[in-house]
């Protein structure tokens, strides 16, 4: 007799398996039924794959960043201590970013959405934050020498410790809201003028002059 091979293919792509049977004399019944073992040969899902997705779009929006698209030597991204001088980042979007002790000597915030940015310890001697918005932002123990804040937001801002010495220009900037010293209210009373074009509120106004 022909002997059955013991994998055959099912109807819908399915392997079924039979348990070979103990052969006995002619005159011995069969003892076991053959069973059928079906094994699914169908591919199970990756349950990874919403993680790997998730995964990617998190890189991808960190590309995007402005810190990021940068070639900035010896690494990037925020945190202690990073080189940004003079670079020109006119209207970039820094919202909410963090750039601790950043060493930004003369670079070009022009027109930057800086809103609820934090540039703790900052260096920005000579840099430019012409009509930046810096609402809301942690300025604490910035040194603001030499800077440009020509039509600059500030309203709300938190400028404890920071240094404001020999200003460019704060013509149309607003601080409406900042808390300041006594000596950096009088120092900035001084030079204070114009009108913010973006809130319409008076530079002396806004500084309580």
């Amino acid at each position: 007799m022909m002997q059955t091979s013991p994998l055959c293919r099912g109807l819908n792509g399915m392997q079924v398996a039979f348990k070979p049977v103990n052969r006995r004399t002619s005159g011995q019944q069969h003892s076991r039924a053959v069973k059928p073992v079906i094994a699914s040969t169908q591919q199970q899902p990756d349950s990874r794959g919403p993680a790997l997705i998730a995964a990617a779009a998190m890189a991808a929006a960190a590309a995007l960043s402005p810190l990021n698209a940068l070639a900035i030597s010896g690494g990037g991204g925020t945190g202690s201590g990073i080189p940004l001088t003079y670079q020109d980042l006119t209207g970039k979007d820094f919202k909410g970013q963090k750039l601790y002790k950043a060493d930004l000597r003369g670079t070009n915030f022009s027109k930057a959405d800086m809103r609820n940015v934090s540039l703790f310890g900052a260096f920005c001697k000579d840099a430019k934050f012409n009509g930046a918005d810096l609402s809301n932002a942690d300025l604490e123990s910035v040194d603001f020498e030499g800077a440009d804040l020509t039509e600059a937001v500030l309203e709300g801002a938190q400028v404890t410790n920071a240094r404001f010495k020999n200003l460019k220009s704060i013509d149309g900037s607003d601080w409406t809201d900042v808390i300041l010293r006594k000596d950096q209210q009088t120092m900035l009373c001084k030079i204070a003028s114009g009108t913010n074009p973006k809130t319409g509120m008076d530079t002396k106004e806004s500084l309580v002059c």
